[in-house]
């Protein structure tokens, strides 16, 4: 129900923005640009973009809650070998699209839980993520 309420008041905005920008910009040619004007804009720019922002943190503590804890994703993309390569995708992972992207840039299968067969545990571990997350290295 949340995104439906979000999208309506995208729509409602959408419908208004038109006609809001047009006065703005012909308030500031004139150079009598209304304070309550400009004030009513910002403010609704600024709810729904906090509204926005509330709600992708919402969703994207969901799709984190489902990743792994040791952080370790397969690479995504069909590979010929029998071990492929397990990227870090850090704490927070960029999600692009179906997939996550690594620390190392490398584009990676989302795996949602603890994989009961250990298939994380059975890849090897990508260099450049090695390097980045073991503390021993870094110190």
């Amino acid at each position: 129900m949340t995104d439906l309420r979000l999208l309506e008041r995208i729509r409602d905005l959408q419908a208004s923005l038109a006609t809001d920008l047009a006065f703005l910009a012909r308030a500031v040619d004139e150079e009598a640009p209304r304070p309550d004007a400009v004030r009513d804009l910002g403010e609704r720019l600024l709810d729904l973009g906090g509204a926005l922002v509330a709600r992708a943190d919402e969703l994207n503590a969901k799709v984190l809650a489902t990743l792994p804890a040791h952080g370790w994703l397969p690479e995504a993309g069909a590979r010929r070998r029998a071990l492929g390569l397990a990227h870090q995708v850090g704490p927070r992972p960029l999600r692009c699209g179906p997939i996550f992207l690594a620390l190392c840039g490398a584009a990676c299968f989302p795996f949602y839980g603890r994989d009961p067969d250990d298939r994380t545990a059975r890849h090897e571990l990508c260099p450049a993520c090695r390097t980045r997350h073991d503390p021993v290295r870094q110190a």
